[in-house]
């Protein structure tokens, strides 16, 4: 079976850990992993964030996707997505409102950067998970207004937000949920049941989670090999093709 992990980080962690590309390419490469989409939530400037990114898909063009950080708050966050998406090809831009402090139901930037992003026909991941302002109802509500987005909706709710995540989500087929930290069985199974083997995604949030046990989970599931397929590399494919691309 070939992996793929849509979500995964880069940089020093909340702990104060440091690592570098090498060690992320190294560490899931042993588990068979061969490409990884990451952000950087490290730091505050998302300037600087976004660069570590940029150098980390130079050094490892083949193995490396890699994710605008977008801060709502930051003025220049128009021009930035045009530097990250246009000028550095990144392949998905990161929501985290969690992070960056803010409610996304009164972030007045957000549609308009969701236009932005819209015409560059990549796909958008948002934390999903975290009460209050990182619940799974608000960023459905703009999946809901920004149709032709495809959003991933990490974590599929986290322990918070898990079956509810799947009912904000089972009618709007442009959202895709992802399964890191998502341990609870009966939420990944409902989560296949409900959406479908095409849109669960696999991701292993890459240094916060231990690798082994994201791939594992799967296989402890009953699960066609068809299934698996879909959730361990054939839908990260799909996201990590710009939508205009497919279309011509």
């Amino acid at each position: 079976m070939k992996y793929y992990d849509i979500h995964s980080h880069l940089g020093k962690t909340s702990s104060g850990d440091e690592n570098t590309p090498s060690e992320l390419v190294t560490d899931l490469k042993i588990y068979g992993i061969e490409k990884v989409g990451i952000s950087c939530l490290s730091g505050i400037s998302t300037r600087e964030q976004n660069d570590l990114i940029y150098r980390a898909m130079q050094e490892y063009p083949e193995v490396i996707e890699g994710y605008a950080f977008i801060n709502p708050k930051d003025a220049a966050a128009e021009n930035e997505i045009d530097l990250c998406l246009g000028t550095y090809g990144m392949s998905a831009v990161k929501f985290h409102s969690w992070k960056h402090g803010y409610y996304p139901d009164n972030s007045g930037s957000l549609d308009r950067l969701l236009d932005k992003i819209d015409s560059y026909g990549v796909h958008v991941q948002t934390h999903v998970g975290t009460a209050p302002i990182s619940n799974p109802y608000v960023w459905a509500e703009y999946a809901k207004k920004h149709p032709h987005v495809r959003f991933v909706f990490t974590h599929i709710g986290y322990y918070e937000f898990g079956m509810s995540t799947i009912e904000a989500v089972k009618d709007l087929p442009n959202v895709w949920v992802e399964s890191s930290g998502q341990m609870d069985v009966e939420v990944l199974k409902k989560a296949i049941a409900v959406l479908g083997s095409k849109r669960v995604c696999f991701g292993t949030d890459w240094p916060y989670k231990p690798v082994n046990m994201e791939i594992s989970k799967f296989y402890e599931l009953e699960l066609t090999e068809e299934q698996r397929a879909d959730i361990f590399y054939r839908n990260a494919e799909k996201l990590w093709k710009r939508v205009r691309e497919e279309q011509i």
